[in-house]
């Protein structure tokens, strides 16, 4: 049937006649006169023919001469596009050998090795770059299946080439404005200036690292390649990890000034925690130290034991329900007891209220540190020397990074049984630890590297009572801040707090295994959390010296009793509770708006129990799911987390 337009010559129908009839094929002459008349006998339509295939061959010719050109830029430009790829691959892997080399030699002080290091990285990341960019490039983005590798590597370099021209760049001259070995003056006195010159490059690299860790995460990487989807992972958990860090650094140099008295004197408690006695944020207060700082010099004013600020008729402060039922009265009205929450700034806003109260003294803040972040901080300044007497006869005649931990935590409360005299050398230790730090002994560039790590696990944290200074703080590693959320992961928090009474913590071991991560269809998450302790004391832990285990009057001696906390992530629920042993049931409540269930466990030496958790988690929280935990006497909660999160 003929399309309407096409024409009668493309049916096979006829001319149509003066009548309208259809004209016949008598009309057409095809006799040999015919073709005689025609004048060749037939040959003009051969050469007509012969024409025709001529024609017909030289365009054939000139077809395949176009697909033969456009093949051959195709395999040109698909070379072109390879080499480039593989040009970007060796440059980067270059940038990553150097950037490891980059943070020996500032770590060393090596500022022209360093300087040197950072050109080579700049070479090497700009040809990543421009490796990755440029026509060919485009026409690979838009294709279906090559588009979306092709943004993955471009965004990339383009991430490795800011960092290397941008932040390291800026932070590299940080480090030249505040040279640790020229930090603490002398007398201890830190030197402030340096600090408020440096802010800006500082500020500055961590807003570049910020924006990559955001572009990183931006990548939609459902028809990326395994190859790539690997490597962009773990770049991207690399430069998140940097940004905690430089997010950090950005607020310390923000904040630092005034809280070391730039503008005004200000005074401080050190809450020296005691994780024998576990609490949630580390270890009972046993210690409490009173600081000043004024223009940079600190200086240690008092030192108090936590018992003496203990036992107070009266709360300081109101309870909310959740820690009510969660913590009891003793949480705002014992200086022992106030990082039962593992909340730090609430312990620390708590502390505050009890000193002042108790004391007088205006408190414009309140740090804590634990004996392993002391040991490693002596890992940096070398050893100290303990005070003479049974702690030092059985240790030796220091206080190092090997032993701090258990010199704190064990031998003292084996070998001294007056509490008083506990106390003592626990002040007379914490004293010549600080002194050390702040004059500057050993290493000032590892020093301050050990106190990193110390916040990193939790045993260094800052709360101050000035609200700009706090909103600053706030979200770094030092805040300590109750939290169910980071960033897209949920956050999943696991503490402790001791209910034996005794100082048996230095025996308990913990462990954390979040599995069975699912996501379902409608954006909702469910895990599985378990969490096991073990009693470690020896066989014959009842035969320890009284004070150590409590001496019966709580527990059996040598037994640990764990009142433990599982908080669900922000918007989830824990919906199922499961134990290895003993009676079922747990305390479910609601604290600052996050789902906790409490446990309380009873070990007796050897033995150990796990409780299992189902935690389902709200919409939204794609992110892989992280673990926050009680810094443990000896070494942190050993967590596994098979979780890779949802897209």
């Amino acid at each position: 049937m003929a399309h309407e337009g096409w024409g009668p010559q493309w049916t096979g129908a006829g001319t149509a006649g003066a009548k309208g009839t259809t004209s016949t094929s008598s009309e057409t002459d095809t006799s040999d006169d015919a073709r005689s008349r025609s004048g060749g006998g037939g040959r003009g339509s051969v050469h007509h023919a012969r024409g025709g295939r001529r024609r017909r061959s030289s365009t054939l010719r000139r077809v395949l001469v176009g697909v033969a050109v456009v093949v051959l830029v195709v395999v040109l430009w698909l070379a072109w596009l390879v080499f480039d790829a593989f040009r970007a691959r060796e440059a980067l892997l270059d940038a990553a050998d150097l950037v490891s080399g980059l943070q020996e030699e500032v770590v060393a002080g090596d500022r022209d090795a360093a300087l040197a290091t950072l050109d080579e990285l700049q070479d090497r990341s700009g040809t990543a770059h421009g490796a990755t960019h440029g026509p060919h490039w485009s026409v690979a983005g838009v294709l279906p299946w090559v588009g979306p590798n092709v943004e993955a590597v471009q965004v990339v370099s383009e991430v490795v080439d800011a960092l290397a021209t941008d932040a390291l760049p800026a932070l590299l001259d940080a480090t030249e404005l505040v040279d640790p070995t020229a930090f603490v003056l002398d007398g201890g006195r830190i030197d402030l200036e340096p600090l408020q010159d440096a802010a800006p490059a500082v500020i500055g690299a961590d807003r570049t690292v910020q924006d990559s860790a955001r572009r990183l995460a931006a990548v939609d990487t459902t028809d990326v390649v395994s190859e790539l989807t690997g490597p962009l992972a773990e770049l991207e958990s690399q430069v998140r990890d940097v940004g905690r860090t430089t997010a950090t650094a950005a607020k310390a140099v923000q904040v630092l000034p005034s809280m070391l008295g730039a503008e005004e004197p200000r005074q401080y408690l050190l809450l020296v925690q005691n994780n024998a006695e576990p609490r949630a944020t580390g270890g009972i207060p046993g210690s409490v130290v009173l600081l000043s700082a004024d223009d940079g010099a600190v200086e240690v004013v008092e030192q108090r034991s936590g018992q003496s600020l203990g036992d107070l008729p009266e709360p300081v402060l109101e309870l909310s329900d959740g820690e009510a039922a969660l913590f009891g009265p003793k949480l705002v009205s014992d200086m022992r007891d106030v990082n039962f929450t593992p909340d730090f700034p609430r312990s620390g806003e708590i502390a505050r209220a009890i000193w002042e109260q108790q004391v007088g003294t205006e408190i414009d803040g309140v740090l804590s540190v634990d004996p392993t972040a002391l040991g490693l901080v002596l890992g940096a300044t070398g050893p100290v020397p303990l005070p003479p007497g049974p702690v030092a006869q059985a240790a030796g005649s220091v206080l190092s990074a090997e032993n701090a931990a258990e010199v704190l935590l064990n031998t003292v409360y084996m070998t001294v049984e007056d509490p008083v005299a506990q106390d003592e050398f626990f002040a007379a230790t914490a004293a010549s630890v600080f002194a050390a730090f702040v004059g500057g002994q050993g290493a000032p560039a590892e020093a301050l590297d050990a106190m990193a790590e110390a916040a990193r696990q939790g045993r260094l944290m800052v709360w101050s009572a000035h609200e700009e200074e706090q909103a600053v703080i706030e979200g770094t590693v030092l805040s300590g801040e109750l939290t169910g959320l980071d960033g897209d992961s949920p956050v999943v928090g696991v503490y402790l707090n001791d209910g034996s009474a005794a100082k048996m913590g230095f025996y308990l071991s913990s462990s954390v295994v979040v599995e069975g991560d699912t996501c379902q269809a409608d954006g909702s998450r469910f895990i599985t959390v378990a969490v096991t302790l073990t009693n470690t004391a020896p066989a014959d832990a009842a035969l320890l010296p009284p004070y150590l285990t409590g001496g019966g009057a709580v527990v059996p001696p040598g037994d640990i009793r764990t009142n433990v906390l599982l908080y669900a992530p922000e918007g989830g629920l824990v919906q199922d509770v499961r134990v290895t042993s003993g009676q079922p049931g747990v305390n479910s409540q609601v604290h600052d708006g996050l789902s906790v269930v409490g446990r309380t466990t009873q070990l007796a030496p050897g033995e150990s129990v796990t409780l299992t958790y189902d935690v389902s988690m709200a919409d939204g929280h794609t992110g892989p799911v992280e673990v926050r935990s009680t810094p443990l006497a000896v070494s942190q909660i050993q967590t596994t987390v098979e979780s890779e999160g949802c897209s």
